[in-house]
């Protein structure tokens, strides 16, 4: 629910949005129980703005309001721990669930003229989606940046969600001004932050699905503290535009920082459990902003465990023998001038696991760095396709995660003021001094026999081969190689690089 007067709302706790927002826990979780044995890629970035210095504008605490009974954050239930904390709930969109056969079926069979109806109703309601689709080559000037950056001599696993990153950088830019939001334009490719909350507005409607076959579930929330006030306008369009929840409690108290950890759990279904038991404010934040990605999906054709055996994955500590998934299909296979591609197709078939395997000599990290995976990066395809020939897939059982250090990627590419107390400009957000101190990503990627489960966390705080001759390919992934998981339209989700599979 967006709040309609979010000043207002600041000042005592809704219990109509308990309600709704306790409904809404139920639906989801209704929702997730079908998905049990499906697979899932998961993505959260989480934004922690800290003030250090200067004066606020503080509200006088309200002993009855925000963050209701202190008591009840002991409570482990992450319903009570967030929900008693939430001032606004983001108004989702509706989509149209996509018809099953088992939901017509009548004594007769399936009734296939309501099937075609609803059918129809489903592809009309996706059509919608996707013209929301925001400029391509905007997004990709910010991702092929990052990503050269980020992976620079990387020689370990090394796993990176774009889409999170570009849109709680979109959220930071909403709350910054002058050269610090600048510096952030630059960087995410746009003039203007009009321009920018457009283009996120439009990547967020997108990429935004859960019709029962494929879920793409974006959430965003500000954190905002009980004794500050904010500005109102700034708290509007980011409820408006970026879909987010709004939450007020005491910043640094255990309370406080067990919903945060428990809104984090939620949004990506238990796959970052310990790395957001670990996120907590202190008595020196003044600004949360937390944005999450959860997708997943079942491969569409999957691999038979049968066919799984133990073979020799070659990687940069050296030789390992682990489990490989094996499976034989008619597809089309790409070759480009330094290594050869398959895309693995989910089974809403549009949204697709990329997996690249440099050729002999050139490692994952060349590639990325000399823009040779780019066409993939940005939508397109590389350079030569093999039309429907039969591809011998094998590939590696994996669970590769890792740990990146933002912030000096990020000044190298332009954004160095929001870094620096006293240059960073934090007054759209509220009066004061603050600087983001620390940028921290945390992924990981799981695959097996069904599909993929990944996941993908990010803190801000601020703080005072050749081409193949015949009609049939061996593609064995037997050495370090490059995944790029994207979305129905083509908006990369991930992007890793499996050099060790241990």
């Amino acid at each position: 629910m967006k709040p309609e007067d979010l000043s207002d709302a600041m000042s005592y706790l809704d219990d109509e949005i308990i309600e709704n927002a306790e409904k809404s826990r139920i639906k989801q979780k209704k929702n997730k129980k079908r998905w049990i044995k499906w697979v899932a890629v998961a993505a959260c970035f989480c934004l922690v703005v800290v003030g250090v210095a200067g004066h606020f504008n503080r509200i006088p605490p309200d002993n009855g309001g925000f963050g209701g009974n202190p008591n009840a954050t002991k409570n482990n239930s992450p319903i009570v721990n967030f929900l008693s904390y939430k001032i606004s709930e983001a108004e989702y969109p509706e989509t149209v669930e996509y018809p099953q056969d088992d939901n017509f079926m009548g004594l007769g069979g399936v009734d296939w003229e309501d099937f075609s109806t609803a059918m129809d109703n489903w592809q009309k309601s996706d059509e919608t989606r996707l013209k929301q689709r925001a400029d391509i080559e905007n997004y990709a000037s910010f991702l092929t940046a990052s990503i050269k950056i980020f992976f620079s001599g990387n020689k370990d696993n090394l796993v990176y969600s774009p889409i999170n990153v570009y849109l709680a950088l979109s959220m930071l830019a909403e709350t910054t001004d002058n050269n610090t939001r600048n510096q952030i334009l630059d960087l995410l490719g746009t003039d203007s932050v009009e321009t920018l909350r457009t283009n996120a507005n439009k990547l967020w409607l997108s990429n935004y699905i859960d019709d029962g076959v494929t879920t793409s579930v974006l959430a965003n929330s500000v954190w905002l503290d009980k004794d500050i006030e904010y500005n109102k306008s700034t708290l509007d369009v980011l409820a408006e535009n970026y879909f987010a929840s709004s939450f007020k409690g005491e910043m640094g108290s255990d309370g406080y920082n067990k919903a945060l950890q428990n809104w984090l759990d939620d949004q990506t279904g238990g796959l970052l459990k310990n790395e957001a038991s670990k996120m907590e404010f202190t008595d020196q934040t003044v600004l949360g902003l937390a944005s999450t990605v959860y997708f997943k999906a079942r491969w569409d054709t999957e691999f038979n465990e049968v066919n799984t055996k133990p073979d020799t994955f070659n990687g940069r500590n050296g030789a390992q023998t682990v489990d490989f998934m094996n499976h034989t299909i008619s597809s089309d296979f790409y070759t480009d001038n330094n290594y050869s591609a398959y895309a693995m197709r989910f089974s809403n078939y549009s949204s697709k696991m990329w997996l690249i395997l440099p050729n002999e000599g050139i490692t994952p990290e060349i590639l990325i760095e000399n823009g040779d995976i780019d066409p993939i990066l940005t939508g397109g395809k590389p350079k030569n396709i093999h039309e429907y020939i039969r591809v011998n897939i094998s590939m590696p059982k994996f669970d590769v995660s890792s740990s990146l250090d933002l912030k000096g990627n990020l000044k190298k590419l332009g954004v160095t003021d929001v870094f620096e107390l006293g240059k960073a400009d934090f007054s759209p957000a509220f009066n004061g001094s603050a600087y983001v101190s620390q940028i921290q990503h945390s992924a990981r990627v799981t695959v097996d026999e069904e599909g993929c489960t990944a996941a993908a966390f990010t803190v801000i705080a601020a703080d005072g081969t050749a081409a193949p001759k015949n009609d049939e390919v061996d593609f064995k992934l037997d050495r370090p190689f490059i995944f790029v998981i994207t979305a129905d339209d083509s908006t990369p989700l991930f992007v890793g690089t499996v050099n060790n599979v241990k």
